[in-house]
């Protein structure tokens, strides 16, 4: 049975939805997948190493600097941009190893990448790059807890799971809802592994504003179709399937194990 608060999510969705149509002869409802982004605020603390990257990048989109490199200028809000496309493609386990990436001498560029703050002062990427990452990291004190107690736990977030997801390379279905008569209302939907991982992440930006855990996400957004109130489902590669909330704790569980012996995700 659905939870109040997730009723109110539902409720909130429905009004949303309502909205639109006031004002248009020819409202248009939109599909789950077309529900566009509002970008919720994140907790300070306990970042996962996902989101500590997510937050690098809003922290650069933000930022009053501009990036040079010999005599091309770029805005940070362009650089911001390149860091998203490029983080949803590079497999680095760690924040730290994500700087690395995006802040190394570029072959065949002659000039090191630098950014240049208001007030003139130039200061090298990485540094730069460093310096945000350090003061992310003090502002989630309990991020850097395995570093001091092998034992502590591996903390997940909610961008580890999307990323497991989008990097899974199976399909992803919403089914359609079943009547008490036994039929179905409504069409199954198929995404792949990216188009699946886009749609949580706006549901939950739109739906989840206040949802900050993991288990809070996967129990009210990421197990259950809207449209439809029937569970998610992933397709393996040999055709079989199964309900989509298991598989992503199988996954998470395997992850967690994998980062506490040292392993990339």
């Amino acid at each position: 049975m659905a939870s109040l608060r997730q009723l109110g999510r539902r409720a909130h969705a429905l009004a949303w939805l309502l909205a639109l149509g006031c004002g248009s002869p020819n409202a248009r409802v939109l599909e789950q997948d077309q529900v566009p982004a509002v970008v919720a605020p994140r907790p300070a603390g306990d970042l996962s190493e996902a989101d500590k990257i997510h937050t690098l990048v809003q922290r650069v989109a933000a930022a009053d600097v501009t990036f040079v490199r010999g005599e091309t200028v770029t805005p940070a809000a362009q650089v911001a941009a390149e860091l998203e496309h490029r983080a949803a493609r590079l497999s680095v386990p760690t924040a730290r190893q994500f700087v690395d990436a995006i802040a190394g001498n570029d072959r065949g560029k002659a000039e090191p990448l630098r950014v240049r703050l208001a007030d003139g002062t130039v200061l090298e990427a990485k540094d730069w790059y460093l310096g945000q990452l350090a003061a992310l990291e003090g502002s989630a004190p309990h991020s850097s807890a395995r570093k001091h107690d092998p034992n502590a736990p591996v903390t997940l977030g909610i961008l580890d799971a999307l990323l497991i997801v989008e990097r899974s390379n199976l399909r992803f279905v919403a089914p359609p809802r079943k009547l008490s008569s036994g039929k179905t209302r409504g069409k199954r939907k198929e995404y792949s592994s990216a188009e699946f991982a886009e749609m949580l992440r706006k549901k939950w930006e739109f739906l989840g504003a206040d949802v900050r855990d993991l288990e809070t996400f996967i129990q009210e957004i990421a197990s259950d179709a809207f449209s439809s109130m029937e569970p998610y489902r992933v397709v393996h590669l040999d055709g079989s399937e199964e309900e989509f909330r298991g598989w992503l704790l199988a996954q998470l569980d395997a992850r967690r194990q994998a980062l506490a012996k040292g392993g990339a995700p």
